[in-house]
């Protein structure tokens, strides 16, 4: 199946705007041929008219683009083709006129009125709002299939991203060594194995029941985080420690189920797993610039020839680019020689 995005935009442009304007001067060389006959300076002045018709829509078209018409409200765009279709009627007159009296005219005793020429400026706005109308619909055709585009987009990464939740970040080894931990503290920790139960249900409870949803609070990630760290604190022990520095304005607002929790898990498989002596993981977020960033510093270095595929964190990065844009990538970096960072921001807008 061919869609827009298959062919290159400029090409695209070019083949409408050629396509048009050759269209419109036939049709009109073809009127002026029943009506009045051949006549080669007739046909060189409507010439004329198209080619500097074409030029001055595509200069309109660069000044749309380049000031984004298509952001602002119908009502504002409205009024702004008007004036611009108005203006550039003018422009196109005072070109044309000229050139085609002085040197196209088929009856040389014919004097210049400014009756024709105010009613051929007029008509000439009338093409220009009509170029608009079909520009900018087109603009919005675009716009819309584009947008139909990103929703299946986002529908087939939420529905990789639930499976990968289920075969990864809560996968069957996991809660196999879960268990076995909390069973080796029923006898000597009666309470802490309690507890430990109680975060891998909750766990457990979370990653079924995100499924449904594209975006959670912070708040409640955070909790699915803190349960996953307690247990692996029971695996780790003395060696895995962490932190949170969690700003109290950035509790409400929401990402994407699993967003944070799979930073902290890739921290400890690939980072905090590797060192005899364990590390620390560095939970943050905070506002700045117009958006949340969320920031998990963790023990380690990037290791370029790891084993991991990096399924999860691209999965991670095109979930977050679809519900909230390009701005939203996800980073991950050494900080220093000790520590790497991974990030991700969303703009809160």
């Amino acid at each position: 199946m061919i869609t827009i995005d298959n062919f290159n935009k400029k090409k695209l442009y070019w083949l409408f705007q050629g396509a048009g304007w050759i269209m419109f001067y036939l049709v009109y060389v073809f009127i002026a041929s029943y009506v009045s006959g051949f006549k080669s300076a007739v046909f060189l002045g409507y010439l004329n008219t198209v080619v500097v018709g074409l030029l001055i829509t595509h200069f309109y078209r660069a000044h749309v683009k380049k000031h984004q018409w298509l952001k602002f409200g119908l009502f504002k765009l409205a009024i702004r083709v008007v004036l611009a279709s108005f203006i550039l009627a003018i422009i196109w007159a005072v070109i044309v006129l000229p050139i085609n009296y002085v040197f196209f005219q088929t009856d040389p005793d014919r004097e210049f009125s400014w009756f024709m020429g105010i009613l051929i400026t007029f008509n000439l706005s009338i093409m220009i709002l009509g170029w608009s109308l079909i520009y900018f619909l087109f603009q919005v055709f675009i716009n819309f299939k584009r947008t139909e585009i990103e929703k299946w987009k986002l529908q087939a990464a939420v529905k990789d991203a639930e499976l990968i939740a289920l075969k990864s970040q809560i996968n069957p080894h996991f809660i196999f060594n879960s268990l076995n931990n909390i069973r080796s503290l029923v006898v000597e920790n009666p309470e802490k194995a309690r507890d430990m139960i109680t975060h891998l249900s909750g766990l457990l409870r979370y990653s079924i029941q995100f499924n449904d949803r594209e975006k959670v609070s912070l708040e409640s990630e955070l909790e699915i985080v803190q349960n996953y760290l307690n247990l692996e604190s029971i695996q780790f022990e003395d060696r895995l420690n962490y932190k949170l520095e969690i700003k109290p304005e950035t509790l409400d607002l929401e990402i994407p189920p699993m967003a944070v929790q799979l930073l902290v898990e890739n921290a400890i498989k690939h980072g905090i797993s590797d060192l005899p002596d364990g590390g620390t993981i560095h939970i943050k977020s905070y506002l700045e610039e117009g958006a949340l960033t969320i920031e998990v510093i963790n023990s380690g270095q990037i290791k370029t020839t790891s084993n991991s595929t990096g399924i999860g964190l691209k999965n991670a990065s095109d979930r977050l680019k679809l519900l909230f844009g390009k701005l939203s990538d996800l980073k991950i970096e050494n900080l220093d020689s000790n520590f790497v960072s991974a990030r991700f921001t969303i703009p809160l807008t």
